[in-house]
């Protein structure tokens, strides 16, 4: 992530910048009950950061915010204080500060620590997400999509297989399209610039796999917080194979036209 003005540093400021849209959205349907969870999410980040660059110099980043935001967004609503800090803090401890720090990660942090919530404390009760925000994640996607953060690929893809998925189910895909929850988790955990696929043809790929995935999860599971969530931990998991794949494929193209 460096090249210019867009590097490591700058890109972790944007995306915690587009999280204000969120953030209001927030507020408006929920009160200001949920700024306690964002509260605690930025101080144990913030936190972790600290101890991690005092022991092993790796540098902190204000992307951290989102891991902050998302507990308070999709993590049940019953859960008390203290899951939501053990929660963040697995998430960026396990997913991101072993790996160097932001931008070296395999799996998103937030992701990591909202599949931790679900997994570790079962029968709670998803988060209500309605109109405010959906509109607020449509604001952030604009910015992003503008500078390039999120990729195009990636979000028509995962749209795409969604609504396939959802119709080849015999569902009806525009309650859950319409969930600001599924947005949430569109642009800022599958849609994540450093566990997303690198490779052009690999985003669309990422992102059908995520839409598909979660369509499918939430057919089953019924629950649209939890089945996003868990199928954009699958699919940065795929990452790293479906670029593999495409770049085999693109050499095999090469290597066949001028063989």
């Amino acid at each position: 992530m460096t090249g210019g003005v867009w590097n490591r540093e700058t890109v972790g400021w944007v995306l915690a910048a587009t999280l204000l849209p969120v953030l209001a959205a927030l507020v408006v349907e929920r009160g200001a009950d949920p700024l306690l969870r964002v509260a605690a999410g930025l101080a144990v980040t913030g936190l972790w950061q600290a101890l991690f660059r005092a022991a092993q110099a790796v540098p902190p980043s204000a992307a951290g915010a989102v891991t902050a935001v998302a507990v308070a967004v999709m993590a049940p609503e019953d859960l008390a204080l203290w899951q939501i800090i053990l929660g963040v803090s697995f998430g960026t401890v396990i997913g991101e500060l072993v790996f160097g720090g932001w931008g070296r990660n395999v799996l998103g942090a937030a992701t990591v620590a909202l599949a931790f919530l679900y997994l570790s404390f079962p029968g709670t009760t998803p988060p209500p997400a309605g109109a405010a925000q959906l509109i607020g994640c449509a604001a952030s996607a604009a910015i992003l999509l503008a500078t390039g953060i999120l990729s195009v690929g990636v979000v028509v893809g995962a749209l795409a297989a969604w609504w396939g998925v959802a119709l080849a189910l015999a569902g009806d895909p525009m309650p859950a399209a319409g969930s600001g929850a599924l947005a949430f988790a569109l642009v800022f955990l599958l849609g994540d610039p450093v566990a997303s696929a690198a490779t052009p043809a690999g985003r669309w790929i990422h992102g059908a796999l995520g839409g598909g995935l979660a369509a499918l999860l939430a057919a089953g599971a019924g629950a649209v917080p939890q089945a996003a969530v868990f199928a954009a931990l699958l699919a940065s998991i795929a990452a790293p194979l479906i670029d593999q794949g495409v770049i085999a494929a693109a050499r095999y193209r090469r290597s066949r036209r001028h063989g």
